[in-house]
């Protein structure tokens, strides 16, 4: 008689492969728009560095390890969210509502983003149209980078 438990862990890790195969190939389109997102994000961001340094604001511009695995581990999270929202589509919502919570999940990462790349371009930007963005978005200079806004403004300190 032939003993099957070692058959068992053997087959386990191709069906496993070929599980997360199908889920990532179901959420890939999501995934790499949330990328394309987070890396435009990303280079908005070196931009911002690079515009505070000319300006004599800051010392350094240039990518560190540190910013990098920052990058990675959003990359990571918003990958979970999407398998996760892709299970939850598939398993109990069903055909209901196919694929809704995916999409949803994709568009509210990009709009997340697309905010930053915003907040990123008005940061430093003696633009109108900054000006105007600055009223309403956060300005990252103060609290990502420890300057002053105010050493940033021409305007004479109230």
């Amino acid at each position: 008689m032939k003993n099957h438990s070692s058959t068992l862990p053997s087959a386990a890790l191709p069906l496993t492969g070929a599980w997360l195969g199908s889920l990532a190939a179901e959420v890939m389109p999501y995934a790499l728009v949330c990328t394309a997102m987070v890396l435009t994000d990303f280079f908005s961001a070196l931009m911002l560095r690079r515009r505070l340094k000319s300006r004599g604001k800051l010392t350094e511009a240039h990518l560190s390890s540190h910013r990098f695995g920052r990058i990675v581990t959003t990359l990571i999270k918003i990958y979970a969210l999407l398998v996760l929202s892709y299970l939850i589509d598939s398993v109990i919502i069903g055909d209901i509502m196919s694929s809704g919570l995916t999409r949803l999940s994709a568009a509210l990462v990009c709009f997340w983003q697309a905010l930053s790349i915003l907040e990123n371009e008005a940061t430093a930007s003696d633009a109108r149209w900054a000006r105007i963005a600055r009223k309403i978005l956060v300005d990252k200079t103060e609290r990502h980078l420890g300057i002053d806004l105010d050493e940033l403004s021409d305007r004479p300190k109230r």
